[in-house]
């Protein structure tokens, strides 16, 4: 069955994805760019699709922008937009801050003075509004670290093909860090399915595996020939393993293994 779709944040790194696959899937799709003025979309928008955000390490010097871009730009569609389901992309590393566990259910741990917590807050700000708004059929994905091994991806694994197939990788994390990484394509895979059927409010799109700096190494060495080196000029980082019990049970969800990704895309040669 076509749909509507609008995209918020369709010339980010998962809102350009995102636009693409719903197009090949045969929906319509309506586009919102960061430079789109957000009122001229407040009627007919169908199913929104809310992925904008401040990415990389850009949080801790654009303040600003990280607050209307998860909290009052949404708030704004939220409130004003004519809409049959709103989805809301929030992050799963705020998994790092859990008090408890990582399921969907769990607290959170922030100090406001802590620039990390702030990009979290920002994020929990977006999340409570679209819960506690009173408006039906909204939901939110706490997504993990997407990565997408194409020529126009600039994630952090990517870029360490890249670097390895130059002959060097250079690993400022901790060797035993770890991180859940996630293939695009498997958040793309349940994005619409949660906007157009999920029966919970908040979701958890992940690999549910954590993967440390020394299995990419090893990876990437094995496979390119490459030297790498552990600088090391980061603590040791260790989140919990991100629960994706409840997406796995509603729409049987079988994540790829972000290592194997690594391993079939050097060896086709599609990432330069």
């Amino acid at each position: 069955m076509t749909e509507l779709f609008t995209v918020f944040g369709a010339d980010g790194f998962v809102g350009r994805r995102l636009v693409q696959r719903l197009t090949s899937e045969g929906h319509q799709v309506q586009v919102v760019g960061r430079n789109d003025r957000l009122d001229a979309y407040f009627s007919d928008l169908g199913n929104v699709m809310y992925c904008v955000g401040v990415t990389g390490s850009r949080f801790k010097t654009e303040q600003f922008r990280v607050v209307d871009a998860h909290v009052s730009s949404m708030a704004r569609v939220l409130e004003h937009g004519r809409f049959s389901s709103f989805l809301y992309m929030s992050s799963a590393r705020m998994y790092e801050e859990s008090i408890t566990d990582s399921t969907e259910s769990a607290r959170f741990g922030v100090n406001p003075s802590n620039i990390s917590d702030f990009y979290n807050l920002s994020k929990l700000m977006g999340e409570s509004l679209v819960i506690n708004s009173g408006i039906g059929n909204a939901r939110i994905v706490r997504v993990s670290y997407a990565v997408d091994f194409a020529e126009d991806s600039t994630d952090n694994l990517t870029e360490f093909i890249r670097s390895a197939r130059r002959g060097e990788v250079n690993f400022f994390a901790h060797p035993d860090s770890t991180k859940d990484y996630i293939v695009m394509g498997d958040i793309l895979d349940v994005m619409s399915k949660i906007a157009l059927s999920g029966v919970a409010p908040l979701y958890n799109v992940a690999s549910g595996v954590n993967t440390s700096t020394r299995e990419i190494g090893d990876v990437l060495e094995l496979e390119t020939g490459c030297a790498v080196n552990y600088l090391a000029e980061e603590a040791l980082r260790s989140p919990k393993q991100i629960d994706i019990g409840l997406l796995k049970s509603e729409f049987s969800f079988k994540p790829q293994s972000v290592l194997d990704y690594a391993r079939q895309v050097i060896r086709s040669g599609s990432v330069s």
